[in-house]
C-alpha cells in the first residue's frame, strides 16, 4: 500500500477506523460533506451521527473469487457502507431500506449513491448485482462506473 492513511474519526462517527488511500480519503470526506449530510436533512428532517462501513483494506481479488483481477479493497482504495445511525438513534441500512419500504429511507438511500458518483470513480449499490445487495462500494480505481 502507499499514499494511505489511517482514519479513526471523521464529521460524522463511525462503527470503527480504516485504513485508506488518500484519495479515497479525501473523496469521502467531501462525500460526508456535500452528500451525506445534505441528504439526511432533505430526506430525513435529522443528522447522520455514525456511519456503518465494513472495511476497506482486504487483500482480495474482485467478489472473493480465486482467480481474476485484484478488487480495489486489495490496495485500501475502496470502502464498503452498510448503514448509518441517525440523531433519533433509529438505523437506516442498506439491506432493510433500499425497497419495499419507507419511501424517506428509500430516497435518501438513492441521493446517497446518486451523490457518490461526484466524488467516487465507482460507485456499486443494490441495483448493480446481488453481492451488493447490502452495501454501497465506493472506490477510486481506474474505472467510472455509477450503479
Amino acid at each position: 500500500m502507499s499514499n494511505a492513511v489511517e482514519v479513526s474519526r471523521s464529521s460524522v462517527g463511525l462503527n470503527g477506523g480504516f485504513t485508506a488511500t488518500c484519495p479515497l480519503t479525501v473523496a469521502w470526506a467531501l462525500f460526508e460533506q456535500h452528500v451525506l449530510r445534505p441528504a439526511a436533512q432533505e430526506h430525513l428532517s435529522q443528522e447522520v451521527v455514525r456511519v456503518a462501513h465494513l472495511g476497506t483494506y482486504a487483500c482480495r481479488n474482485i467478489n472473493h473469487r480465486a482467480g481474476g483481477r485484484r478488487s480495489e479493497h486489495a490496495t485500501a482504495n475502496a470502502i464498503d457502507i452498510a448503514g448509518f445511525v441517525l440523531a433519533s438513534g433509529q438505523q437506516v441500512t442498506v439491506r432493510g431500506d433500499w425497497t419495499g419500504g419507507d419511501q424517506n429511507r428509500e430516497a435518501f438511500l438513492r441521493a446517497l449513491r446518486d451523490g457518490a458518483c461526484r466524488f467516487f470513480d465507482v460507485v456499486l449499490s443494490p441495483d448493480y448485482n446481488e453481492a451488493h445487495h447490502d452495501h454501497f462500494h465506493f472506490d477510486m480505481g481506474s474505472y467510472r462506473a455509477c450503479r
